[in-house]
């Protein structure tokens, strides 16, 4: 309608130079498809970039597939004890992508293994740098730097992860922990297992295991401590065995630390008490030793018979006393003590040879046999035993594999010839090796 109507005017002529004219209806043509050439043209464009968007996409998608392919192999080959396979699969992945950290941590760890070790610090120097704020890089280089006897680094990487996660970095404590315990630095030692202390989980199993190096460190402050002032050190072992009186060394050294102060009551005394707040036997040595290092008998056989009195349960007093009463050649009163214990003790081979030495000694070869006979029935001393060349596993039967190792043909006698016999014209070796 448009067109009929204005047909006058779409017919004009329109004047582009003084000699040439085009009608009107032609230059709104022309502009038309001027204006759909340029849509199209966009759209044509868009389509195609959106295309090679695609296609690069899926190049890397199958590139990204790939280089998973190989770095899963690595690791397979990593596990199975086969590193150099392993570095050559890591080693592709960052020749096509030098900054996978993943690659160069696992290259990193290869080369450790292969004691390449400043080969490992370099790769785990580079993952470092591409990944500052991750601490897996800064834990491997802390082994690296171990391997190399190089502890000062291994310090300040510590240090450093600690500055990174200050309230996760239990492990970098634990680690310069036991470094300060290995260098003798039980003071700061004590330091770093507060702070331990206070990330440690609230669960009683860690706890448990913190409380002991916690009183193992002040066992040792407390050495240190006796060292230079006894008197200062025997306070120092007081409090110990207070807060924890289950800690026999700490009982033992203060008794010994008040004995080399003159006051040899109060360290008998103190492993008195050691023994009836931990039932540990050492203590019963240690007054035994003392007294007869002091040609003390009778104080030695008093001591004995307190403990036994004030023990909740008399059975390893009264072994002390019986085998105290042997050594000073008491050989009636030693009897009488290893009979009343011989019915308390179902099978005992030591208890026996007590017995036998006590009857060798009261001139009865008879009795003593017999006692000597069931210390070696108990001990199965006559039988034969076979032990594993590889892990050292011993076992009474002979077997084709050990059941340890798995390695076959190594289950041996365990029985040796005297290296003697080479002298005497007989080759050394075990006297039998084969199936019984």
């Amino acid at each position: 309608m448009l067109v009929i109507r204005n047909q006058q005017i779409l017919a004009a002529r329109f004047l582009i130079t003084d000699e040439f004219t085009v009608p009107v209806y032609a230059i709104l043509g022309a502009g038309f498809l001027a204006g759909a050439g340029l849509v199209l043209t966009g759209s044509v464009f868009r389509d195609s970039r959106d295309l090679l968007r695609r296609l690069e996409g899926l190049r890397g998608a199958k590139e990204t597939k790939h280089l998973h392919g190989m770095y899963r192999q690595g690791m397979e080959a990593f596990l199975e004890g086969q590193e150099e396979k392993a570095l050559s699969h890591f080693q592709a992945i960052l020749s096509a992508d030098p900054s996978n950290t993943d690659a160069l941590l696992r290259a990193g760890q290869v080369q450790r293994a292969q004691k390449n070790l400043k080969e490992a610090v370099e790769f785990h120097r580079k993952a470092h740098r591409l990944r500052e704020d991750d601490l897996e890089p800064l834990y491997e280089l802390v082994k690296d730097y171990e391997a190399l006897g190089q502890l000062g680094k291994s310090k300040v990487v510590l240090n450093r992860i600690i500055q990174l996660r200050p309230r996760k970095a239990v492990s970098a404590y634990r680690k310069l922990r036991q470094y300060a315990m290995k260098e003798g630095e039980w003071g700061r030692a004590a330091e770093i297992q507060h702070l331990i202390e206070d990330q440690t989980e609230k669960t009683p199993y860690k706890l448990e295991a913190e409380k002991r190096f916690s009183i193992g460190i002040r066992y040792q402050i407390a050495l240190e401590k006796a060292k230079e002032n006894r008197r200062e050190g025997a306070n120092q072992f007081r409090k110990l065995v207070r807060s924890s009186p289950e800690f026999v060394p700490g009982h033992v050294r203060l008794g010994s630390v008040l004995i080399e102060m003159g006051q040899a009551g109060a360290g008998v005394e103190a492993w008195a008490r050691g023994f009836e707040a931990t039932s540990s036997p050492v203590f019963l040595a240690c007054m035994e030793d003392y007294f007869l290092g002091n040609s003390e008998p009778e104080s030695a056989i008093e001591a004995l018979r307190t403990a036994v009195t004030r023990s909740r349960n008399d059975f390893l007093p009264k072994l002390f006393l019986a085998r105290l009463y042997l050594r000073l050649e008491m050989i009636d009163e030693a009897h009488r003590e290893f009979r009343a214990l011989k019915d308390r003790v179902s099978t005992s081979p030591s208890m026996h040879a007590f017995l036998a030495t006590i009857h060798e000694r009261r001139g009865d070869p008879r009795e003593a046999a017999a006692e000597y006979r069931e210390a070696l029935k108990l001990l199965d001393l006559p039988k034969l035993y076979y032990r594993c060349a590889v892990c050292g596993t011993r076992c009474p039967d002979w077997s084709d594999r050990c059941d340890v190792c798995m390695e076959w043909n190594q289950i041996g006698l365990d029985f040796s010839e005297d290296s003697k016999l080479e002298g005497m014209g007989s080759l050394p070796g075990p006297l039998y090796t084969g199936v019984p």
